[in-house]
């Protein structure tokens, strides 16, 4: 690891700009910017000039369709359109990085680019000072290991501006450097002719030399899907249950196969203004705007780590689907619980609204969640959950529009695990069997019932863009596999 500290260059400050001025009168800065938005770039437009004079170009888009028909014949840095502010690394994206950091195939350099320029006697510092920074101001910039050199100017000029750097080049110090990338709001890469030959898993690598689409900006079909349009074949069938209507409005979704199965997709209310969330030992704390915390109610970590993974996969695709099983038992499941404890759980509550309700002349269930709302319970500073949801029984009609036949409401308690039944509607509601057991039904479903406001939690700090930084590397890390999902069930 290279540690660098404006402190470390004030001796040659004068020297280091009257060179960096001499050679723009030669050169000009217009030749390095490769595109004109830079001049908006909050780090890349400050950098710039200086950058010129080590011969490093500095793009906003490194896959403008303009900048990578361009012969490349000096390094270039840049941002990537699919990799926006804020878009932190999966799972699998940290255990690449990671891969080829540890067998010192790639570097990364850290950059908090708010003009503090302080030192920082341990590395811990550093990670405390980079968590506790915006958005805006946390860099993080890939690079092959052959480009070290490149990496090395970068990294003197960004101290230069009295940014706080971190250059990490030796495999080394790996807890730290997957902290930093795992939290990166902004990544970045330097481009070059070694970079691109380069094979890497990690994805700002495997992005170089790729050009967007034409009249888009972004390399796929489904702009800032990462390819994600092209679902895996057991996937669910995708649909927002919002389509599916309600008591007072017909459904809209058109399927030649009625959708069924599990779908959850409500956006939680909260009591609280959340500002932080934190996920410490096991488990996950809401920093409110008071700065009050607020502790969340137990869940196990592979089942955090599924339904985490589950909200940012059911956002990415725009479906609520979770699991569908058809008439001869094939079971189709999203790809984010596959294989995990959650997701056969699921799979198994799926089985189970036939069993109580037989009579009717459907052809699918859906259990669907309605709404999520998060409180204070009565442990001090602890939060709990009720769920809404409903169980369905739809068929289709002669144009292939789903139709609810029967709706049975219910609302689950998470501080008891209780579940009340509350109605019931739909125009087949007097087919419902006088003796049928509406207790056991509910009872059967409590587990998704506690799923869906974990998910509709999770949804809300989502779309409120709640920052989930401290934790977020161990809780990345987290091993979700659990129970096999069958082919059949």
């Amino acid at each position: 690891m290279m540690r660098l500290h404006c402190s470390a260059l004030n001796s040659n400050r004068s020297r280091f700009f009257a060179a960096v001025l001499s050679c723009l009168l030669v050169t000009g800065v217009d030749a390095d910017a490769l595109d004109a938005a830079v001049k908006q770039d909050g780090f890349l437009a400050v950098v710039a000039e200086a950058l010129a004079a080590y011969d490093i170009d500095v793009t906003s888009n490194l896959n403008d369709r303009d900048v990578v028909g361009q012969r490349i014949r000096r390094p270039r840095l840049g941002r990537f359109p699919d990799l926006p502010l804020d878009s932190l690394p999966s799972s699998a994206e940290i255990d690449a990085w990671e891969a080829e950091y540890l067998a010192t195939q790639i570097g990364g350099i850290a950059i908090i680019a708010n003009g503090a320029g302080g030192k920082f006697e341990a590395p811990s510092e550093f990670l405390h000072e980079w968590l506790e920074t915006t958005s805006a101001d946390r860099l993080f910039i890939t690079f092959y290991l052959e480009d070290l050199p490149a990496a090395a100017k970068i990294a003197s000029v960004a101290s230069a501006y009295d940014f706080s750097v971190q250059l990490f080049s030796d495999g080394k110090k790996q807890p730290l450097v997957g902290n930093l990338f795992a939290t990166a709001a902004q990544r970045l890469a330097i481009d070059t002719q070694a970079a691109r030959r380069y094979s890497s898993q990690v994805t700002e690598l495997g992005y170089l030399s790729r050009r967007v689409r034409k009249n888009t900006e972004s390399l796929f079909v489904d702009e800032g899907n990462k390819g994600e349009s092209s679902l895996a074949r057991r996937e669910p069938a995708v649909f927002l249950k919002q389509t599916l209507g309600d008591a007072f409005n017909q459904s809209t979704i058109r399927e030649v196969v009625v959708p069924g199965g599990v779908a959850l997709g409500a956006s939680a209310e909260l009591s609280i203004v959340p500002k932080s969330l934190i996920f410490a030992e096991g488990r996950w704390l809401i920093i409110d705007d008071n700065e009050v915390s607020w502790q969340l109610p137990p869940l196990d970590q592979p089942g955090m780590k599924a339904l985490f993974d589950f909200v940012q996969r059911s956002q990415s695709i725009k479906s609520d689907a979770i699991v569908d099983i058809d008439a001869d038992g094939r079971v189709r499941i999203s790809t984010a619980l596959r294989d995990t404890e959650v997701g056969y759980q699921i799979m198994h509550a799926d089985t189970q609204p036939f069993k109580y309700v037989p009579n009717l002349p459907v052809t699918k269930s859906v259990v669907i969640d309605i709404d999520v709302s998060w409180f204070p319970s009565s442990v001090e500073r602890a939060l709990e959950f009720d769920t809404g949801y409903e169980v369905r029984f739809l068929s289709a009609d002669n144009m292939r529009i789903a139709q609810t036949r029967v709706a049975l409401e219910y609302q689950y308690h998470s501080a008891t695990d209780g579940v009340a039944y509350k109605n019931a509607w739909g125009r087949d509601v007097r087919r419902l069997h006088d003796n049928l057991d509406y207790a056991g039904l509910g009872n059967s479903l409590s587990g998704v019932a506690n799923y869906a406001g974990w998910i509709g939690l999770l949804r809300k700090l989502e779309e409120d863009r709640i920052p989930f930084l401290q934790g977020r590397y161990e809780f990345m890390k987290i091993d979700k596999r659990g129970h096999e999902t069958p082919a059949r069930y």
